[in-house]
């Protein structure tokens, strides 16, 4: 009975990380070709101190679990710095979901507790896949943009967009 839960575990948590990382890909993949296209680049960025924030969350050692928030801070300060103070109340603020339940990882409080720490994952996956939903509209009104200025280049027709 305990192998079956071990192997379930493991099923789980492998099921779980791909989940992550497949999500993760997603939001690095579009928020590169959005940056491409003429978009803003601050998805970019958001995606890549959330990948680092991950890997640092996400592992097992002590140290990494300390650096963790610094993500957090990082992104903070990169809104404070291109929104001002009201940086909360723009839609790119969104990025600070999963760097707020990526630094709660650090917390032992939270993240010894089995019940706090299954919730604290879904927070997790519910925050990435919100990003991800946000980071699909924001390419999705890009490219609407851009296709109300089509003059028939074949640049538009066959190119990125």
């Amino acid at each position: 009975m305990a192998n079956t839960r071990e192997t379930s575990h493991k099923i789980y948590s492998t099921l779980y990380v791909l989940i992550l990382v497949v999500i993760g890909m997603y939001c690095v993949l579009n928020a590169t070709y959005t940056a491409i296209i003429g978009g803003t680049t601050f998805y970019f960025f958001a995606s890549v101190i959330l990948f680092v924030q991950s890997v640092m969350a996400l592992r097992p050692s002590e140290h990494t679990r300390n650096l963790a928030g610094f993500g957090l801070i990082v992104l903070v300060a990169v809104l404070l710095y291109t929104h001002g103070l009201g940086f909360l109340s723009h839609l790119k603020a969104v990025a600070l979901l999963p760097a707020i339940a990526l630094t709660l990882f650090g917390l032992p409080a939270l993240s010894n507790e089995p019940k706090k720490l299954n919730a604290l994952k879904t927070i997790l996956l519910m925050s990435f896949i919100i990003l991800a939903a946000v980071q699909y509209y924001e390419l999705d009104y890009l490219k609407g943009y851009y296709d109300s200025l089509h003059n028939g280049e074949t640049w538009q027709k066959y190119g990125a967009l």
